[in-house]
């Protein structure tokens, strides 16, 4: 139990622990509901910066009601702890599920980039810019929902800005170039690279530039060209090879115009490749395993093996183990049939 207390809640468990603030699991005693509660850490919740973003968070998340965009239901502050109510999402993150899983089969990566694109737009629409879009960053729920969450250092376009000119504030992975920069520009555009990072690692295992410091990884989103898609992903789609090409364009002018425009092609993929003949969706969902699918496949599969796969990862059992254990199971059963019919032709 944690000792603190916040008016009108049971505070539980402890979900998370970011830099600047500890998710609690609560009960509302009026409703029952279970949710989660973040509270500032008592250790940084005297700097009027942090606490000045920490309050930000809060107001963006308020009006940004939208289903993937984690909900945020109030806030306020009680003896002396910055707090907020939000919803509880119990998937985990798609960072954990590529940790375990690995590389997505691209069907995923696809519904997955579908729910982000519309979450991204309704976003940007109201004025808003995440800033630190990553898999760890991307919540799950029990059925395949993305939720966008953590907008601590999101920019609000229609606030006053709280990062000074020329500061760097991001995840060094997933920086766009004007970002590194610290451009006071900062547009959606900057959101739709970090899209592209993701896309590449949810396909790939890996973010598409790697190094051991930043100055190494800040050269290589400068200057760099990205690795094709289709050299790690034989069986990628082109146009979705195209489209992560164009978000990681080193120019905002050059990427796609919104996330929208983006969405727009992974429905247009899903189309194109959805068929009529079952698919292997185990196989597909296999960590490491490259997907046969095809034009004549069907695509509806995509959030079945997101499903799967949180699913696989919450009871703590890979792919492989459950296929071996049905194969165990099956072996049981013909061993139990050969036993019965020995026994009574005796």
């Amino acid at each position: 139990m944690a000792a603190i207390e916040i008016a009108g809640y049971d505070i539980g468990k402890v979900l998370g622990v970011g830099t600047v603030g500890t998710i609690y699991e609560a009960k509302d005693r009026r409703t029952s509901a279970i949710v989660a509660i973040k509270i500032l850490h008592p250790t940084v919740s005297q700097d009027r910066l942090i606490r000045a973003r920490f309050r930000r968070e809060m107001l963006i998340l308020d009006r940004l009601d939208h289903p993937h965009i984690v909900r945020c239901f109030g806030g306020g502050e009680q003896d002396g702890h910055l707090y907020y109510v939000m919803e509880r999402v119990d998937g985990g993150t798609v960072k954990e599920l590529l940790k375990v899983q690995g590389p997505f089969a691209w069907p995923v990566v696809i519904e997955i980039a579908r729910q982000l694109c519309s979450a991204l737009q309704f976003a940007h629409n109201h004025g808003v810019v995440h800033r630190d879009l990553k898999p760890g960053n991307l919540f799950l729920t029990t059925e395949g929902d993305i939720k966008l969450g953590d907008f601590g250092i999101a920019r609000d376009l229609e606030g006053t800005d709280l990062t000074a000119n020329g500061m760097m504030v991001g995840t060094h992975a997933y920086m766009a170039p004007e970002q590194i920069a610290g451009d006071r520009s900062i547009s959606g555009k900057a959101d739709l690279y970090a899209l592209g990072c993701c896309l590449f690692e949810m396909l790939v295992g890996r973010t598409p530039f790697v190094g051991d410091n930043y100055q190494k990884l800040f050269e290589q989103h400068i200057r760099a060209e990205p690795p094709k898609l289709r050299d790690h992903v034989k069986d990628c789609p082109a146009e979705l090879e195209d489209i992560v090409s164009k978000l990681l364009a080193k120019s905002p002018d050059e990427r796609p115009f919104n996330a929208r425009q983006v969405q727009a092609v992974m429905l247009r993929l899903a189309g194109t490749h959805r068929g009529d003949d079952p698919t292997d969706h185990a196989a597909m969902g296999r960590a490491g395993a490259a997907p046969d699918v095809g034009a004549g496949q069907v695509l509806h599969s995509g959030r079945d093996i997101l499903r799967q796969q949180i699913d696989q990862r919450l009871s703590g059992n890979s792919p492989d183990e459950i296929s071996w254990r049905k194969l165990g199971m099956m072996v049981a059963a013909i061993a139990a049939v050969i036993v019965a019919a020995t026994f009574l032709g005796n």
